[in-house]
C-alpha cells in the first residue's frame, strides 16, 4: 500500500540566503588633455615671442645696412646723423614677400659744394635682390635761405647788395651808377631744375616801386645791353655732387627754403651708376 503523500511546506527566505552585490562606480580618466592643451598655450606663446624678437633684431639689422648705403652713396660723414624707419609693418613677413614695403631716411646734413641742407628721402618696395629696380625712390633736399645766400655767385655777374627769398621767387639786389646817380635795382629770380642743376631765371627787374618784365628788356637791344648780365639766366650744377643713377628734376621754394628734388624711381642697389658721381655739361663760352 503506498505511503501517503506528504503536504510541501513553503520555505521562507532567510537573511542569510540574500547577496547584495554593491557596484563601484566606474575609475575617473585621467584628464591628459588638459596637460596637452597647457603645453600647446606654452608653445604658441614662445613661438609668438620668438618671432617678434627676431622681427625686432632683423629691423635693427637691416635699418644699419639701410645707413650704411645711405652714407656710401651720399658721401657723407660716417659720423652724420642718419635716422632709418622701416615702417610699422613686419619685417620679416615682408622679406618673406621679397621686398621692404616702404623705407624712409632723414639725414641731418647733406653738402653740395658750398651748400648744404636736410635731406628726406623716401623709398617704396626695396627689393631684397640688390639686381631688381627699386620701384620708387625720391630724395628732397631743403636749404635755408642763409645756404641760399652762398649761391649768389651762380645767379648773376654783377656784385650783389642783398639776397633773400619772397613770393616763391629768390629776390637779389644790386646798384647801378648813372652818371653822379647810385640807382638801386632789384631782380626776381625764377629756380627751376635744369640739366641736373639749378637754373636762375630772371623773370622781373624792379626800379623802385615799378616792375619790368624781363621779357620785353630782352626784346630791347638798348635796354638789353644797359642791363646786361642781370637778364642772363645761369646754372649751379647738383649732378657732380650726387650718383650718376640720381637725377635732380624738381626745385620749389617752400616758405623761405629752397626745396630741390631728386629722382632715383627705378634703380637698383647694386647699379654701378649709384656708386660713381655724376658730371655737369661743360661751360659754355
Amino acid at each position: 500500500m503506498a505511503e501517503p503523500i506528504q503536504p510541501t511546506v513553503p520555505i521562507e527566505p532567510t537573511a542569510a540566503d540574500t547577496v547584495v552585490i554593491e557596484q563601484l562606480p566606474p575609475p575617473r580618466r585621467r584628464r591628459r588633455w588638459i596637460g596637452v592643451l597647457i603645453a600647446l598655450v606654452i608653445l604658441v606663446v614662445l613661438l609668438v615671442v620668438g618671432f617678434f624678437v627676431a622681427d625686432a633684431y632683423a629691423k635693427t639689422y637691416a635699418e644699419g645696412y639701410v645707413r650704411e648705403r645711405i652714407v656710401e652713396v651720399l658721401k657723407l660723414d660716417p659720423a652724420a646723423k642718419v635716422d632709418v624707419d622701416l615702417g610699422p609693418g613686419s619685417v620679416l613677413l615682408q622679406a618673406a614677400r621679397g621686398a621692404i614695403d616702404e623705407v624712409n631716411v632723414d639725414v641731418d646734413t647733406i653738402t653740395f659744394g658750398d651748400i648744404s641742407g636736410a635731406a628726406t628721402i623716401t623709398a617704396a618696395k626695396v627689393p631684397l635682390d640688390s639686381a631688381q629696380p627699386v620701384e620708387k625712390l625720391d630724395i628732397q633736399v631743403t636749404m635755408s635761405e642763409d645756404q641760399v645766400e652762398k649761391l649768389k655767385g651762380f645767379m648773376t655777374g654783377v656784385d650783389l647788395t642783398s639776397i633773400g627769398i619772397e613770393d616763391e621767387l629768390i629776390r637779389i639786389g644790386t646798384e647801378f651808377k648813372v652818371l653822379f646817380f647810385t640807382i638801386p635795382v632789384s631782380v626776381d629770380l625764377n629756380p627751376t631744375a635744369k640739366d641736373g642743376g639749378i637754373n636762375f631765371d630772371p623773370v622781373t627787374i624792379l626800379l623802385g616801386k615799378d616792375e619790368i618784365s624781363v621779357a620785353d628788356l630782352r626784346a630791347s637791344p638798348e635796354f638789353s645791353a644797359l642791363a646786361g648780365d642781370l637778364l642772363d639766366s645761369r646754372d649751379f650744377c647738383v649732378a657732380g655732387f650726387l650718383p650718376q643713377a640720381l637725377t635732380l628734376d624738381k626745385v620749389d621754394i617752400v616758405g623761405t627754403d629752397l626745396v630741390i628734388g631728386i629722382d632715383g624711381d627705378g634703380t637698383a642697389l647694386s647699379d654701378p651708376a649709384l656708386s660713381t658721381l655724376g658730371t655737369c655739361p661743360a661751360a659754355v663760352g
